[in-house]
């Protein structure tokens, strides 16, 4: 079971990154031309606020750190003239950080005209980790099963 459900997961990571443009994109995309306090609604507020080159910038930022476990491994070995020595060896430790920038460029009426995204855990599959990302109002592959729906109704 454990390998079918990674088998779909993979074929729909491949079919996310053979589609061209990528989740992020379309995510942060679906956002242009709707107002900041929509987005608020849907992601909370912004970690901060700048103003940079005379433009309006919003940041939400998540951050994650992974302790990484030691794996130790000891053996007791004998060589050819018989003496007894212990080999060991540690692999492993240390920490990881993961984080996702989101970036949001906002006009002078409050309304989203560009993105940016930046980090080692952006969400890369729709259907698991990024669906909360993408605008409710304006998403992309909603619309599209809507269609598919309407086809076969129409049958």
């Amino acid at each position: 079971m454990k390998k079918i459900i990674l088998a779909v997961f993979c074929m729909i990571f491949a079919a996310q990154v053979w589609a061209g443009e990528p989740f992020m994109d379309k995510a942060l995309s679906s956002w242009k031309g709707y107002p900041l306090e929509a987005v608020i609604k849907s992601w909370g507020y912004p970690d901060s606020q700048q103003n940079i080159a005379g433009k309006n910038i919003y940041i939400w930022e998540e951050k994650t750190v992974s302790h990484d476990s030691t794996y130790e491994r000891s053996y007791v070995k004998q060589d050819k003239k018989g003496r007894t020595y212990v080999d060991s060896y540690t692999s492993g430790g240390g920490i990881t950080e993961y984080y996702c920038r989101k970036i949001l460029e906002v006009d002078s009426e409050n309304v989203i005209s560009g993105y940016q995204y930046k980090g080692n855990a952006c969400p890369g599959a729709y259907y698991f980790v990024g669906k909360k990302l993408v605008n409710p109002d304006n998403d992309e592959w909603k619309q599209k099963k809507l269609e598919k729906q309407m086809k076969k109704a129409a049958k």
